[in-house]
């Protein structure tokens, strides 16, 4: 849960958004992020029982706090109030991080972390979570997909599912684990409702649990402390079309101390034309109809997946935080069309015909409900509760026929105490439990039975996952600090699964920081493999499973220039993916990869630039027994890469106020190539079996670098009133292959996006 109201303030003034200091947030290359705060509760081996449970330790959380209620307020009024310190001072207060369990200052933290800022979100943009995390995250690709929904990979770890790694709204995972992983308001254009997004990069399985393979990325919401009044927005695009409504309002309570804080979001994405967005395929067609190279006009026209339901994508965030309370709800809902899928004819992946289809397209609506609480026992030992409640939907309709149509419930329970012996020890200790319901009638398509993929018909069963973690602090001295910790998970149908971690930080002056972290990470294979799995006979789930080694340097070269570099390495990568010979995901294989990420942020109260540099380099895949990949060609005797990453990724972003009124804003993203993938179309049988109908020009584009630039200028004619303009993808003016997004697994097509303009309204009651 996130901090109570006294402690919220160390968190607004770390990460300042404000319009006096809009360029003066924490600094993305070396300020840790402390906004989030896990808890968990005790294990319970009673399985039918665990819903009572999780009610029992919430009654208790009330009983106990109550005891201690009127302490905690005279303890309040006691506290200095933070606002009054400065930039520099608050990054040596003690608080709790997204990469920690235990309080620690920001530079102590033991990870690499970017933080995205409310206001570096307006000035992006962005049309949604995908574009912004490419804009801001080092190393952090998107890639479409023909048969799922799109992807973001990081440091070379990309899947055909969203499954590597956890989405989290206030520290609550949000994660479908039936069939997908990650993937809810993704695709949104709604984004007025976040403070900002915390983005550990590299694997967090010892604070968060299974599937936080390559990064968790952590959603953190405005509420009644960090928002003031009415805001109302609007925003609407031309070429790349969309429009949406957005609306956000707190009141404070009486006493001032916490509020209500509503927001509501509406859009609708209609995408770019068929002919402004094309997509190019390497084959030339029996028929003479489509020539390898040219663009495929019968693409869609309509992107938004949400149009099959007559809904809009729609999102709202009620949320209410009182004393150490913090109660909230949220629902998303949203969608998109496949990119290749339209009503006429398609390109056929096998065979290079022809396939009539009608529109296919995936829709998910998820509801969330969380009751968090945080009890200070003594001056030492802090306490946090929550329990929670989710319902996901998720239907999706491809080749004529319903491939997914469910729901799954999850009921969730978490505790966490933290005790501080003294100066030098730090120690959190916590558990948790989940519950799932899954192969639920979905809300969405209720006139069709619960299928999916793996499992038709599609049954109605349980899971359950019981979690011990901790993690142990010891400042040696000034200079050198340890991070001890790990986590332990029993899941209904896999072995244990153990993710420790281990860091040691070196801070020799007030400018310099080295970090040396390693980690395991582990995911459980996804709910429907498993059932179908167990249902065959088969003995416990094998989870995935990472090593990884991780040097990280950091230096603050002045109050405004800040650098900082990663060397990381990916071993005993035991990876789970999309194996063709069995048709399901299974462990294909053992990968091992490295690579380097350079950082640099300048910042004033005007200006800030921030460059990044990510490279990513596979050193050995051994392909398992009887198995396939489209990881990579190399067990095939093809190249030595990845055939789904671009190896190295470039990202700047500028900001420059000119004055009082006007600010400019830009990004500009390369991924430079993609020789892993070519290597994959020169191995790739299928693309070879047409014979001359596969042209060899005609694919090479699809192995060359994507170019992706935004200019974006604001203008404030009064405090209350925000106007935007953005050029999206401006580079596509001029040569609209500079704009490609390629496509997973298929190693030949790729998908234009078009050159647009967004424009966006804000104004503040």
């Amino acid at each position: 849960m996130r901090k109570s109201k006294k402690e919220l303030k160390t968190v607004l003034f770390v990460s300042r958004t404000d319009d006096t200091n809009m360029f003066m947030s924490t600094n993305p290359v070396t300020g840790g992020t402390p906004y989030l705060e896990s808890a968990f509760m005790k294990t319970v081996k009673n399985q039918p029982a665990i819903k009572w449970v999780l009610l029992l330790s919430a009654l208790m959380a009330i009983t106990v706090s109550a005891q201690t209620f009127a302490a905690e307020q005279k303890e309040a009024k006691q506290k200095t109030d933070l606002t009054e310190l400065s930039m520099e001072d608050l990054m040596n207060v003690e608080v709790v991080s997204t990469a920690t369990l235990t309080k620690t200052t920001p530079r102590l933290v033991p990870a690499a972390v970017t933080t995205i800022t409310a206001e570096q979100i307006k000035a992006s943009g962005a049309r949604s979570l995908f574009e912004l995390l490419d804009i801001y995250v080092p190393n952090l690709q998107v890639i479409s997909h023909h048969w799922e929904s799109d992807h973001m990979g990081l440091r070379g770890t990309i899947n055909d599912r969203d499954d590597k790694y956890l989405l989290l709204v206030n520290g609550r995972v949000m994660n479908e684990h039936t069939h997908y992983g990650a993937l809810t308001e993704r695709d949104l254009v709604l984004l007025q409702d976040i403070h900002h997004v915390d983005i550990v990069r590299g694997p967090g399985s010892a604070l968060y649990g299974p599937g936080a393979i390559s990064m968790v990325i952590n959603i953190v919401t405005f509420n009644a402390d960090t928002f003031k009044g009415t805001e109302v927005t609007g925003r609407m695009g031309a070429i790349e079309e969309f429009y949406s409504g957005e609306v956000k309002h707190s009141q404070a309570f009486d006493d001032n101390d916490g509020g209500l804080f509503v927001y509501a979001g509406v859009g609708k994405y209609n995408g770019a034309s068929k002919y402004d967005a094309p997509m190019v395929f390497p084959y030339t067609y029996p028929d003479g109809s489509y020539d390898a190279g040219d663009p495929f006009t019968n693409a869609p026209i309509n992107r938004d997946g949400q149009s099959a339901r007559n809904k809009p994508p729609a999102k709202i965030h009620i949320e209410v935080t009182k004393d150490d309370w913090d109660i909230w709800g949220r629902y998303t809902s949203g969608g998109k069309q496949f990119p290749w899928a339209a009503q006429g004819l398609v390109p056929s992946p096998v065979g290079y015909g022809s396939t009539p289809v009608t529109n296919n397209f995936y829709s998910y609506q998820q509801m969330t409900g969380f009751i968090g609480h945080k009890q200070e026992l003594t001056k030492d030992i802090d306490i946090d509760y929550s329990v929670s409640y989710e319902t996901t939907d998720f239907t999706e309709f491809r080749e004529n026929s319903t491939t997914n149509a469910y729901r799954e419930d999850e009921y969730h329970g978490k505790i966490l105490l933290q005790w501080t012996p003294n100066e030098q020890h730090k120690v959190a200790l916590g558990s948790e439990v989940s519950h799932r319901e899954l192969g639920l009638g979905s809300h969405l398509w209720p006139h069709i039975a619960p299928v999916s993929q793996q499992l038709d018909p599609m049954p109605q069963w349980s899971t359950n996952m019981y979690s011990l973690l901790g993690e142990w602090q010891w400042n040696i001295n000034s200079e050198w600090t340890t991070f001890l910790g790990g986590r332990l998970d029993d899941h209904t149908y896999t072995n244990k699964m153990f993710s420790p971690r281990a860091a040691l930080v070196w801070t020799p002056n007030d400018k310099d920081t080295l970090k040396t972290m390693w980690s395991r990470s582990v995911r459980a294979n996804v709910e429907e493999e498993m059932k179908r799995q167990a249902m065959n006979g088969g003995s416990t789930s094998t989870p995935e499973k990472v090593d990884t080694l991780e040097f990280r340097y950091e230096r603050q070269q002045s109050k405004n220039f800040d650098l900082a570099a990663s060397i990381f390495m990916h071993y005993n990568f035991e990876l789970v993916s999309w194996d063709e010979t069995t048709k399901q995901s299974t462990s294909v294989g053992t990968q091992k990869d490295w690579g380097v990420e350079l950082e640099a942020s300048y910042h004033t109260e005007k200006t800030r630039l921030t460059l990044s540099h990510g490279y990513t380099k596979l050193i050995k895949f051994d392909l398992a027994p009887d198995r396939t990949t489209y990881a990579t060609a190399a067990p095939y005797g093809f190249g030595n890469d990845l055939s789904n990453w671009s190896n190295h990724i470039t990202k700047l972003t500028a900001q420059q106020k000119l004055d009082d009124k006007w600010t400019l804003n830009a990004s500009f993203r390369i991924y430079w190539g993609f020789p892993g993938t070519k290597d994959y179309g020169k191995y790739n049988p299928v693309l070879h079996s047409g014979g001359d109908q596969f042209i060899e020009d005609g694919w090479e584009k699809a192995y060359r670098g994507d170019y992706f630039l935004d200019l974006g200028l604001e203008y404030k004619p009064s405090k209350d009133l925000t106007i935007g303009v953005t050029g999206y993808n401006l580079l596509g003016i001029f040569n609209i292959d500079l704009n490609k997004r390629n496509y997973l697994d298929s190693n030949s097509d790729y998908r234009c996006e078009a050159p647009a303009i967004g424009v966006s309204v804000t104004y503040k009651f």
